[in-house]
């Protein structure tokens, strides 16, 4: 957003709310411009009036409650808690024996929240009563601090955002993740024939016409 579309914005906060008044409107202008460099005038404008429109504090919005707008706004709806947990419950019929297939179904949050397939195919061989109460109310509050952390995140500039993922990349829990899954790839790779166990069998699956023409002439 430009800085002649940040004063527009400002201009509208200003009319909107007797009670805004900037001891600085040209320090605030700065600021919003560079603080809200990310998003173009449509998405300000349509979350400025989208606050405005459902605002019954009084008070102009700040800069991070315009970015909550927009992204209330342009994101899609994550799961809510129950949902979340009935696509856990529905995997543990099958995460006895099928723990890795029904984890890779999950979508991403779910996944964060459950951890890995090892976890998913401990809960499945608890008892039921275990399953509907305990980890059910682990799970629950694993994923309400995943979501609001995701939340969070996408709230900040792109350039934090590549700061925190590039973060995240040499956490424990990234290491812990990329083990399991080389683990599980080898695993994957060792009960597949290898290369020369399927050159033998097609060397020898067919014998060649003259090997079968020599055969038949020692016998005669």
């Amino acid at each position: 957003m430009t800085r002649e579309e940040t004063v527009k914005i400002i201009r509208i906060m200003c009319d909107s709310y007797p009670n805004y008044k900037p001891n600085n409107i040209s320090e605030t202008v700065d600021v919003w411009c560079m603080m809200l460099e990310d998003y173009n005038y449509n998405q300000i404008s349509v979350a400025l009036k989208a606050y405005v429109t459902s605002d019954t504090s009084g008070f102009a919005p700040s800069i991070g409650e315009l970015i909550a707008k927009i992204q209330m706004i342009s994101q899609p709806q994550e799961l809510n808690e129950m949902e979340a947990w009935s696509l856990v419950s529905k995997a543990l019929r099958n995460g006895t024996y099928g723990a890795a297939e029904e984890f890779s179904r999950l979508p991403p949050t779910v996944q964060e929240a459950v951890g890995n397939p090892d976890n998913l195919r401990n809960w499945a061989t608890s008892d039921y009563k275990a399953i509907e109460t305990v980890i059910q109310s682990n799970f629950i509050k694993t994923y309400r601090s995943v979501t609001s952390r995701t939340e969070e995140i996408k709230r900040v500039p792109a350039e934090i955002q590549k700061l925190i993922e590039k973060v995240n990349q040499n956490s424990l829990k990234a290491q812990i993740e990329q083990k399991y899954q080389n683990n599980t790839n080898f695993l994957s790779d060792k009960n597949k024939p290898s290369m020369s166990d399927t050159e033998d069998v097609e060397a020898y699956s067919e014998p060649p016409k003259e090997f079968e023409v020599l055969k038949d002439n020692l016998r005669k």
